[in-house]
């Protein structure tokens, strides 16, 4: 496995567990907001596009979000790389899956 495709599935399996953690609670659709606004005031022009991108999907139906969070499409690998979802995880559970990807990061 590459090096990028080892983040990718790391990232993609915090994002599906995110998506479940939506599900049970949309509140965390606001934390996400949250963030996002925070980065929105102080960000560089150069990330304004990506930024603008996220707020149009939390903007819209949970159905886009969740299909964002647990996509494996292009879009929403790129957009997995600036998620407003840091934050909602437990360091537990972060921990638990950087532990199980570390095999992958290592071979790779």
């Amino acid at each position: 496995m590459n090096p990028h495709s080892a983040i990718d599935a790391r990232s993609l399996e915090m994002d599906r567990l995110i998506a479940r953690r939506l599900r049970e609670d949309p509140a965390v659709l606001d934390k996400a907001r949250s963030v996002l606004a925070k980065w929105t005031a102080s960000c560089d022009d150069s990330v304004r596009p990506v930024l603008a991108e996220w707020r149009a999907i939390l903007d819209g139906p949970l159905s886009g979000v969740l299909a964002t969070l647990e996509g494996e499409d292009e879009r929403s690998v790129r957009l997995r790389q600036s998620s407003p979802f840091c934050g909602i995880l437990t360091p537990a559970e972060r921990t638990a899956i950087l532990m199980s990807h570390a095999h992958d990061q290592r071979a790779a």
